[in-house]
């Protein structure tokens, strides 16, 4: 008689970087044979059950401590990624700073920097300028083939766009290679690791724009990763 081999992970583990872990499992899991049929399926309801948390875009401002930042980075961070075969053909981590967001951004850096009153309110300003005038994302990616990491290239094979729930798409104005020192990228985006590069992506807020792109108005904040290997859609929903 078969017996089939049993995975019990505990749902308080199935973040994204164990279900990144177990996804790459379950070729190896299949090649093992019938013995592995159990296992095969655990590994793929664990995968297929998280459902990202629903966000708020509000403006209203948050009254967040720096021990509040872990939980709202979790909120406002997604994962997926593409693959080809069973190759990671691009994996990656957007964070969209929102006002949410940056309101718990700021916490956490003036408590790590010991800020003053002043000068936090000041830094709280600035970031809530910034978040009315662009969509803005912290990308961390990676792929099995570090040549396909190149979004900031004019010639990468990747289209990086944005949609809203209405279907309308706006085009970086900026996509550029983020440089932050490895300490604060480490506390204050974790998905780095060492194969990861990071990137800044920029989609502004005009007028025009406005008028034809509703963003956050339409209930849905899409960043899309497209190209020949296929796409994935990172989602951020209010409802």
């Amino acid at each position: 008689m078969i017996q089939p081999l049993v995975l019990v992970v505990p749902p308080p583990l199935l973040s994204s970087r164990w279900l990144t872990l177990l996804s790459s499992l379950l070729p190896r899991v299949r090649a093992l044979g019938p013995r592995s049929l159990v296992l095969a399926v655990l590994i793929s309801t664990a995968c297929g059950t998280t459902k990202p948390p629903l966000v708020d875009f509000s403006s209203a401002r948050r009254d967040y401590g720096s021990t509040d930042y872990p939980e709202v980075y979790q909120r406002w961070t997604r994962h997926e990624k593409v693959v080809s075969q069973t190759e990671s053909a691009l994996e990656m981590w957007a964070t969209f700073r929102s006002l949410d967001f940056r309101d718990a951004f700021v916490a956490h850096y003036a408590e790590a920097y010991a800020l003053n009153a002043a000068d936090r309110d000041r830094l709280l300003q600035a970031q809530r300028d910034a978040a009315g005038a662009a969509y803005e994302f912290l990308i961390t990616a990676q792929s099995a083939n570090y040549r396909w990491n190149d979004l900031e290239k004019k010639s990468s094979p990747w289209r990086v766009t944005l949609r809203d729930g209405a279907g309308d798409e706006l085009e970086p104005d900026e996509l550029r290679v983020e440089k932050l020192p490895d300490m604060f990228e480490r506390e204050f985006y974790p998905a780095k690791t060492p194969f990861t590069k990071t990137y800044f992506a920029r989609f502004s807020r005009t007028p025009d724009q406005d008028a034809a792109f509703e963003g956050e108005r339409t209930g849905s904040i899409v960043l899309r990763f497209a190209g020949p290997l296929g796409h994935a859609d990172l989602r951020w929903d209010n409802r």
